[in-house]
């Protein structure tokens, strides 16, 4: 049975990632029980990795609060995307060490950190549109989705996203980002959506150097695959 087509419309009002919430996302932060979990909670908000411009087939819940485990997770039942405050924190201490490690300044910390919230969320989004679209992909469609969603929403932000991820791949329990080979993977659709403007994906190895060539044709056979885009510009 074909795929039902899907048309993940974008409403572009700015090219920043803190613009405007799609209509059909609500977003909602509670109250944090902690001060670590406080930090996470500004972090997340200051980040605007939860906002996004596609717009989504029916209504969607993004909440984000405190959890027994890091982790983000999609409920179907709910249609509600939870992102959890001990996540974010055990992201943020990651890269707050490997920039450490790599004497790397804060501001470069902070700058990888908001890529891997972006995909957090866009991964989770993935989910959310796979799911309402009457797919069933698990987790290799939902990055799928994610690259599509992180390339169209916001562009100027798919080379920090590609290299968080790549930082975080071989970091065990770091929900839906870990995995050598799945980064490479989601490497490669985002260099493929624009090779030229995201180069550097390339130029940095987060993608095998062998396979950087063919990513382009990758990622227009995921879009052929799970649908097409339409982009409608708001004046």
């Amino acid at each position: 049975m074909p795929h039902p087509v899907i048309a993940l419309v974008l409403s572009m009002t700015t090219s920043t990632m803190g613009a405007a919430p799609a209509p059909e996302l609500s977003v909602r932060y509670e109250r944090p029980d902690s001060p670590r979990a406080e930090q996470a909670k500004e972090l997340l908000k200051d980040s605007g990795a939860l906002k996004t411009r596609i717009r989504l087939p029916k209504p969607v819940k993004v909440v984000a609060r405190d959890c027994d485990e890091p982790s983000a997770s999609w409920d179907g039942d709910e249609r509600r995307i939870t992102i959890c405050y001990s996540l974010v924190d055990k992201v943020r201490r990651t890269m707050t060490g490997i920039a450490e490690t790599e004497e790397a300044d804060a501001r470069t910390a902070k700058a990888r950190t908001e890529g891997a919230l972006a995909v957090l969320f866009h991964h989770q989004l993935g989910h959310a549109l796979s799911a309402m679209n009457g797919l069933d992909g698990g987790h290799a469609q939902a990055d799928q989705f994610a690259a599509l969603t992180l390339a169209a929403d916001a562009p100027e932000h798919v080379v920090r996203a590609a290299e968080a991820r790549h930082l975080l791949a071989g970091h065990a329990g770091i929900d839906h980002l870990s995995g050598l080979a799945e980064s490479a993977t989601f490497a490669c659709l985002l260099y493929g959506s624009d090779p030229a403007k995201n180069a550097r994906i390339a130029q940095g190895g987060w993608v095998p150097a062998e396979r950087a060539p063919s990513c382009t044709g990758e990622y227009e056979r995921v879009k052929s695959a799970i649908g097409a885009m339409a982009v409608k510009v708001r004046t």
